[in-house]
């Protein structure tokens, strides 16, 4: 089988002095390689195709064979990197929580640790709510802030 560290030094190399960004590698048993890639104004076949011709010049099909998949990171898939969260701020997101329930809202901050990996989330969200003294519900906003590790996955909620 094929080494996932291998894979990603070679798309590491070519990912020096670029915007482009590593989110993932997956290499199966039978030696289907998938390598996600993603940056802050998005990744052209261009890029994936020049990602693609490295690593097919660097590994030997008479020693293995393999098939080959470099693509950008899906529009919708749930948020991996910082990255993912920093360019959708003031978009709606759904949120899956540990514990079971999810939400939707717009995401308002994500903030970041020392070492550059997400810690929370704000989420502003709107509803409707009855107010004392009113007859009709009023619709409010308010800012929920999630950690981190309160979070199964994130995701754009896509708008067509």
């Amino acid at each position: 089988m094929i080494s996932k560290k291998i894979i990603e030094k070679i798309v590491n190399e070519q990912l020096i002095n670029s915007d482009i960004v590593l989110i993932d590698i997956q290499v199966s048993s039978s030696n289907a390689i998938k390598v996600f890639l993603d940056a802050e104004n998005g990744v052209s076949i261009s890029d994936c195709v020049k990602i693609s011709r490295s690593i097919e010049g660097q590994l030997d099909r008479d020693k293995e064979d393999f098939e080959l998949e470099v693509s950008s990171y899906g529009l919708f898939s749930p948020f991996k990197i910082l990255l993912h969260y920093q360019k959708n701020i003031g978009k709606e997101v759904e949120i899956y929580l540990n514990e079971g329930k999810n939400f939707k809202g717009v995401l308002n901050k994500a903030e970041s640790d020392e070492h550059g990996l997400i810690d929370h989330i704000e989420i502003l969200q709107k509803s409707k709510k009855k107010i004392e003294g009113k007859k009709k519900k009023i619709e409010v906003e308010e800012i929920i802030k999630v950690k981190k590790e309160e979070i199964k996955k994130i995701k754009l909620v896509p708008k067509f």
